[in-house]
């Protein structure tokens, strides 16, 4: 696992997995952060959002600008495994899943595309109300989700609500791994469409995204652009005092 711009992320595939699989074997609980550009620039202004996504019990690099700026500071070869990858690799095994948040729309999509796949898995959805995280009430959803017993909880609030979610649910869960994966399944379902573009197998989805959802993506890649010196001269330095 590496720690890069004060955030531990695991780039290593293998790895992830494994840890995936191990949590789930075990009936253990946990969450997981998918973090892109726009979770990064958040962590960046905001300490305990920043201790909340590091409170996670593994995350992944959804952002591409990310991944080239570690390459090529550390001087790795490390790639993304972004939330629509993420989405498609775990909703299609076999694992008893819940989506929460997201519409009942997407979520008879999701289902249409597994039977179409001829996916056999046990796929529940749990709509959420439109309330500020401070004001859920977890232990009842808490309660449904255990009813259930799910293996994973996918969790579609977008960042950074779906993160403070996950933390203030995980200790009324009795097991399950929780995902924040914001829009990822809308991806999946084909409503939103992964970019054409690639530079070094790198898919540049806020760009794609910037110009679908022009009004909610440029605030977050103006949030972005605006802190990436300061991020990328933190890490420079921090890396030099290594050698």
């Amino acid at each position: 696992m590496a720690n890069v711009f004060s955030l531990h992320i695991e780039f290593d595939h293998d790895v992830f997995t494994n840890k995936i699989f191990t949590l789930i074997k075990e009936r253990r609980k946990g969450y997981v952060c998918v973090i892109d550009g726009n979770v990064l620039a958040m962590t960046y202004r905001d300490r305990t959002y920043q201790d909340i996504v590091n409170a996670a019990c593994i995350n992944t690099c959804d952002g591409s600008s990310i991944a080239m700026m570690v390459n090529w500071i550390y001087k790795t070869k490390y790639s993304v495994f972004n939330g629509p990858q993420l989405f498609k690799e775990y909703v299609e095994k076999g694992y008893r899943q819940i989506l929460l948040g997201n519409t009942d729309e997407i979520f008879e999509n999701v289902k249409i595309e597994l039977q179409r796949k001829s996916i056999k898995n046990d796929f529940f959805h749990l709509s959420l109300p439109f309330l500020d995280v401070e004001n859920f009430d977890y232990p009842t959803i808490a309660q449904e989700i255990n009813h259930i017993q799910p293996d994973i909880i996918w969790v579609s609030l977008g960042a950074p609500k779906q993160e403070k979610f996950m933390n203030k649910i995980l200790p009324y869960l009795d097991s399950g791994v929780m995902f924040g994966i914001g829009a990822a399944v809308n991806f999946y379902t084909g409503d939103y469409k992964m970019p054409r573009l690639k530079i070094n197998n790198f898919s540049f989805i806020w760009l794609k995204r910037m110009f679908s959802e022009p009004k909610k993506q440029i605030k977050r890649v103006k949030n972005y652009i605006s802190i990436f010196p300061f991020l990328f001269i933190r890490e420079i330095r921090k890396n030099n005092k290594k050698a």
